[in-house]
């Protein structure tokens, strides 16, 4: 895992904790969730805390890139730089490696009752993943 020590941040009851929290419109949200955008922290003398660019690996028009700083609470825990990182590392191992692709065809097999009781799909569909292909040369 890239970050060992994350893991109690969201096990159990800690998952639902303000710092693995953050606000967001249904859209945003769904993009999110499926890794398509991600949160990078914008560091520096002159950067104000918990400030952010919100940038995506999909082309959503104009929408991205975005700068915002989150609203904080003095009794309320802001969202965690910490899980916000480990989030848009996964995104982009997702994204660079065509994972994340891959798991769009399962998940979506899953919701059409293709996934069979073994867990196999019909991987062989016309609309299903077909890795990239390298141009380095010796992979």
């Amino acid at each position: 895992m890239f970050d060992s020590g994350v893991m109690h941040m969201i096990e159990g009851t800690d998952m639902h904790r303000p710092y693995n929290a953050i606000t967001l419109s249904l859209e945003m949200h769904q993009r999110f969730g499926q890794f398509h955008i991600f949160f990078e922290r914008i560091a520096g003398a002159n950067a104000p805390p918990h400030t952010y660019r919100i940038n995506s690996f999909l082309p959503f028009s104009n929408e991205f890139p975005v700068t915002r700083t989150l609203s904080t609470h003095p009794s309320i825990d802001s969202p965690s730089e910490r899980l916000l990182a480990l989030h848009s590392a996964i995104g982009h191992i997702l994204h660079l490696s065509g994972a994340g692709d891959y798991i769009q065809v399962i998940l979506r097999d899953m919701e059409d009752g293709v996934v069979r009781e073994d867990g196999s799909t019909n991987a062989s569909r016309d609309n299903a993943f077909t890795p990239p292909i390298s141009s380095a040369k010796g992979i």
